[in-house]
């Protein structure tokens, strides 16, 4: 009886931390570009060159590319977040979101209002949703 309960418990957690992590993974950049639309009325490319006339090819072939860079990150992001608020490591959060900064530098000093307001929007979006699964988790398995 005792062997049934842990192994119904440990599927259970294993659904759930599936699931979460599909779900984050295939709603977050929805999120992310219709939060970035509301706020600065434009769309993601737009604001991803940077350029406040009509860009030129060259310049929408580099907002591609960073919504593309952006998205693989995000992704990325997405993913470590999860973890780490399911492992309980909050403290790793804060480097990881240090690191990225660093990392993108050139990127934000060139565009901050596209790469810093798209972090933040997919840092807080991947903090819920990973939140969120972490109560439904310890709530399901009490």
């Amino acid at each position: 009886m005792e062997l049934t309960r842990e192994i119904l418990i440990n599927h259970w957690f294993l659904l759930l931390a599936v699931t979460g992590a599909l779900l984050l993974l295939f709603t977050s950049g929805t999120v992310v570009r219709k939060v970035m639309n509301i706020i600065y009325k434009k769309n993601l490319a737009d604001l991803a060159s940077g350029a406040a006339t009509e860009p030129d090819p060259v310049e929408e072939k580099l907002a591609r590319e960073r919504i593309s860079t952006g998205l693989i990150i995000g992704k990325c992001e997405n993913l470590i977040i999860y973890l780490m608020v399911l492992t309980g490591s909050y403290t790793a959060l804060a480097i990881i979101f240090t690191a990225k900064t660093i990392i993108r530098k050139e990127d934000i000093a060139k565009n901050s209002m596209f790469f810093l307001a798209g972090t933040m929007i997919n840092v807080t979006y991947s903090l819920l949703v990973s939140l969120l699964v972490k109560l439904l988790i310890v709530n399901v398995l009490s």
